[in-house]
């Protein structure tokens, strides 16, 4: 079987409200009808202020660019208004005033995102995506707003708040509440779709071989997007954990050791009869914590014994 690549693009995210939306950042927008990519681009960059001359702003079908302001121009149909955008190496485009919601405004910190995240010409940029297939038009709830004829700065503004009053709407509604519980519980087990990409245990993947439609290829496929995550779990499970190692060492060390009690010390010396426990010397005794402090060993009786120099220095180099 050839060799598939698998890229992680983003997350799945159970709200609060109940709503189930997966976060992901892509050089192509989702397969979406123009209502609904365009409210995926604003909820994940969300910034419904009209955008100034040199902002950075997203395309949804042609990516990140810098808007360049307004021109009226005559295109054969009569003067019309256009905002400029201009990509890479100088190129403009120039969008229609009513198609205007294909653009947004990019905040700040998509900028800096955006800014180090170009890849062979293509800019990735931020989607919100409502996971379930049919979010955007659920019965009981309707239809997510269509888009503005007129798409002047009020009308868009109106517009986003109409996208955002139904999205509460949505994740407020019982059946929809069920079937994203449902849709969560199912992609914790096995691979989901999403549009383009799969989901598996809330990590999105883009995954570079389409799934076979015979059964034998979309399980080896399934497994595949399975090794994937799992490797990806168990690596960020053990970074946890040497992390973790490392902070608390770091607040061992520099807490202030308890001294040995006088009473364990002496019982310790005559235990063992004053000599190294592991090759009898007597000189150069010392007494040592046979579980280290820094790993939670503790001045008893039972964790001290005691080592002349040299096997003390050797134990402490196998530990």
């Amino acid at each position: 079987m050839p060799r598939t690549k698998i890229t992680d693009t983003g997350r799945l995210t159970f709200l609060d409200d109940g709503g189930l939306v997966c976060s992901v950042t892509s050089d192509a927008p989702p397969s979406l009808a123009a209502a609904a990519r365009a409210a995926s681009l604003y909820w994940g960059s969300p910034d419904p202020n009209e955008p100034a001359s040199g902002d950075l702003v997203a395309h949804s079908e042609h990516g990140v660019a810098r808007y360049c302001g307004r021109e009226r121009m005559n295109n054969g149909k009569g003067e019309r208004d256009f905002l400029v955008l201009e990509f890479a190496h100088s190129q403009r485009l120039w969008v229609p005033s009513d198609r205007s919601y294909l653009v947004q405004k990019l905040r700040e910190a998509d900028c800096q995102l955006t800014s180090l995240s170009a890849k062979d010409g293509k800019w990735r940029q931020p989607y919100c995506l409502e996971v379930l297939p049919n979010a955007y038009d659920w019965p009981g709830v309707g239809t997510l707003p269509q888009l503005p004829r007129n798409s002047t700065p009020e009308a868009m503004a109106e517009w986003r708040r109409a996208c955002t009053t139904y999205q509460k709407n949505l994740h407020a509604n019982g059946s929809y509440r069920q079937a994203a519980q449902d849709y969560f519980d199912l992609q914790s087990r096995e691979p989901q779709p999403l549009l383009h990409w799969w989901v598996y245990r809330t990590m999105a993947l883009e995954v570079g071989q389409k799934i076979s439609a015979n059964a034998r290829g979309r399980d080896e496929h399934f497994l595949l997007i399975k090794q994937y995550v799992l490797r990806r779990e168990r690596s960020v499970e053990k970074m946890r954990r040497e992390v973790e190692a490392f902070e608390n060492c770091a607040s061992l060390e520099g807490a202030v050791r308890e001294p040995i009690p006088e009473h364990v010390r002496l019982f310790v010396w005559r235990r063992d009869e004053g000599q190294c426990v592991r090759c009898g010397s007597r000189e150069r005794l010392e007494f040592d914590h046979i579980i280290p402090v820094v790993a939670g060993g503790g001045n008893t009786e039972r964790n001290i014994q005691l080592l002349c120099e040299s096997c003390n220095r050797s134990k402490s180099a196998t530990v």
